[in-house]
């Protein structure tokens, strides 16, 4: 039996740049995805004094509990008029929108597991926390969201991401080919498609976040665009080597790293070195490149061989980054948009599809990518009717 469903997904990403929404057809036969469509897009920028906000909130030993309740609700109505923006620019009726796959904005990510206090003794745990209130964004849009994704993955001990794997399968995979998916964000991480065995998928390291930070610290500009900062600087070989010593580039997947560990601190560090802005910008941008073929290198190549890399995210648009990558692996490196995907629409593609699979009431983490004990549904659905 065919079935389709038009599905809104939304994502914000560790980048903190805004939100990026997406109205995606997805067809499914015999309970299987047999085809979608990504059938429009639309992204709303934060604005400088939102961000700052949010910057401030994942910054530790300086969160304001009221400003972090009220961003909770505040980033509900910001997604709220994402969808409905979209609804709008694509000409689409809310009544016809299964359903809304909502990320939320990750303010703290905590995959490894420390002790916490018990009933009678402590227990381990790790955490992540994204906020956006869905209750609002169900309210205002007037279609049905399922959010906290990541939440049910922990409580079957796994850290909760990747999880946007579930469209490089479905978008990416080449039969008789190792395909590898890596998004760059603020975060870096990889989906390998094997042309055999199962899928695998891991954050490589740093993405777009350090060189962000350095950038908006000294000039004010949300990013490097097209890596033209970079382009003028040189690489402090040192310096690379001893950020690469990082013990978390060795650590053997399923593995997570977040703003948590190159965030506003390690930005703040990195600006006390005696180099050029240019230099500075250059190194980080070596770093992020490094630590990607430095993870191809240790649990890609190795065992499954690598026939073609396929970039997605904001960091697909550094000229520069994107140089380093494709100077150092022996295979094609392409960007998303070549396959019908834009770069800033993967994630939330994704997100569209967790959505579906959770509404099939199917399992959609992948367990061996996340440390998970099990398969199982993700997310939390809120049921609400329009309130203008």
């Amino acid at each position: 039996m065919k079935n389709t469903r038009l599905v809104i997904g939304l994502m914000s990403g560790t980048s903190m740049d805004g939100i990026d929404a997406v109205l995606v057809t997805i067809t499914e036969e015999n309970g299987h995805i047999s085809h979608l469509e990504l059938k429009g897009s639309s992204s709303i920028a934060y604005t400088p004094e939102l961000k700052k906000l949010l910057l401030h909130l994942c910054t530790p030993g300086s969160v304001d509990i009221d400003a972090l309740t009220r961003a909770h609700y505040g980033l509900g109505e910001w997604n709220a008029q994402a969808v409905l923006t979209l609804l709008k620019e694509t000409n689409t009726n809310a009544e016809d929108v299964a359903v809304i796959g909502l990320h939320g904005q990750t303010i703290w990510h905590a995959p490894n597991k420390e002790p916490f206090p018990g009933i009678t003794h402590p227990f381990d745990v790790n955490g992540t926390l994204q906020i956006t209130n869905a209750q609002v964004v169900a309210l205002r849009t007037g279609i049905p969201v399922i959010s906290d994704f990541r939440a049910a993955d922990l409580a079957l001990g796994g850290q909760g991401a990747p999880l946007a794997q579930i469209i490089d399968y479905y978008a990416f995979r080449e039969n008789g080919k190792t395909v590898a998916v890596q998004n760059i964000g603020g975060i870096g991480n990889v989906t390998l498609l094997p042309k055999e065995g199962e899928l695998l998928a891991f954050d490589t390291g740093p993405g777009n976040m350090i060189i962000d930070g350095l950038v908006q610290h000294v000039t004010g500009e949300p990013y490097d665009n097209g890596g033209m900062i970079a382009q003028k600087g040189t690489v402090n070989q040192a310096l690379l080597n001893q950020l690469m010593s990082d013990p978390y580039f060795a650590q053997e997947p399923p593995k997570s790293t977040g703003r948590e560990v190159y965030g506003t601190h390690f930005v703040q560090t990195l600006l006390k070195e005696d180099l050029s802005f240019e230099d500075l910008v250059a190194t980080a941008t070596a770093f992020t490149a490094t630590s990607i073929i430095d993870s191809y290198s240790r649990f890609i190549i190795p065992k499954y061989g690598l026939d073609r890399v396929i970039v997605a995210g904001g960091g697909a648009k550094n000229k520069t980054l994107l140089t380093h990558l494709k100077a150092n692996l022996n295979c094609p490196v392409e960007r998303s948009e070549s396959y019908s995907i834009p770069d800033q629409s993967r994630e939330a593609m994704a997100f569209a599809l967790l959505a579906h699979e959770s509404l099939a009431k199917r399992p959609s983490n992948f367990p061996h990518t996340t440390g998970a004990s099990r398969p199982t549904i993700l997310g939390t659905m809120t049921l609400q009717e329009r309130i203008e």
